[in-house]
């Protein structure tokens, strides 16, 4: 369930909610395995730097929810990941296998293969955090809600810096798959508008590229300059 590409109640109403979990538990994968079947809709993603995550997100803002079926074999599942961007939807599944708290993608014949997807620790309830180290190492957060509380998102973000990552992207909370066009069915009109769509997003957001790319150039002068 590789992320393709590719968040809050104020603690002054939070009780009754498990406290939020210290840095070293986040950083940590999860005991418990979750009943993963269902939809789950991706809230937040960080990369290891900024820049991947902020130009997919300044670029595209998509909507991602993710559909997890059960195969009928056991920890077999089938995901069917959703996303929207501008307007036109693209859907894609594949199959994975599950090892308790270890998401794993599989061959023709079933197996496990490659490094894990893991799951790590989380004190949202309807939520699940998944680190990725495919060509593109992320940390996602994932909720049944389509969007989650300002708590909540506080300790992704907490969590992201406990496993030295960027700060993640909020993604678009538009999470109507079924009334929007089928990219891959988009006339020649249609590119043009959605390139106008890329461009006009790019355009009210490059000052935060520009800061991604200077904060980047910073981080390399100590290591320049030893």
């Amino acid at each position: 369930m590789k992320t393709l590409w590719v968040a809050v109640v104020l603690s002054f109403v939070s009780v009754g909610q498990p406290a939020p979990l210290t840095c070293d538990k986040l950083a940590k994968p999860v005991e418990k395995r979750p009943d993963l079947p269902g939809r789950w809709h991706y809230i937040a993603v960080s990369t290891e730097v900024c820049l991947p995550a902020l130009l997919i997100n300044n670029m595209f803002w998509p909507s991602l929810a993710v559909d997890v079926t059960y195969k009928g074999t056991p920890h077999h599942y089938a995901a069917t990941v959703k996303a929207k961007m501008h307007g036109f939807c693209v859907n894609e599944t594949e199959d994975f296998f599950q090892n308790n708290n270890k998401l794993f993608e599989v061959n023709s014949e079933n197996s496990p293969v490659g490094e894990p997807d893991v799951l790590l620790q989380t004190s949202c309830s309807d939520c699940i955090v998944l680190k990725s180290n495919d060509t593109l190492s992320t940390v996602s957060l994932l909720s049944r809600r389509t969007t989650v509380t300002e708590e909540e998102l506080k300790e992704f973000e907490m969590q992201v810096q406990c496993l030295d990552f960027s700060k993640p992207q909020i993604l678009n909370a538009d999470q109507d798959y079924e009334n929007c066009q089928v990219i891959d069915d988009i006339t020649e009109d249609q590119s043009g508008t959605f390139l106008l769509r890329v461009f006009e997003r790019v355009r009210s957001t490059h000052q935060s590229i520009l800061k991604c790319l200077v904060d980047m150039l910073l981080s390399y002068i100590p290591v320049i300059i030893t």
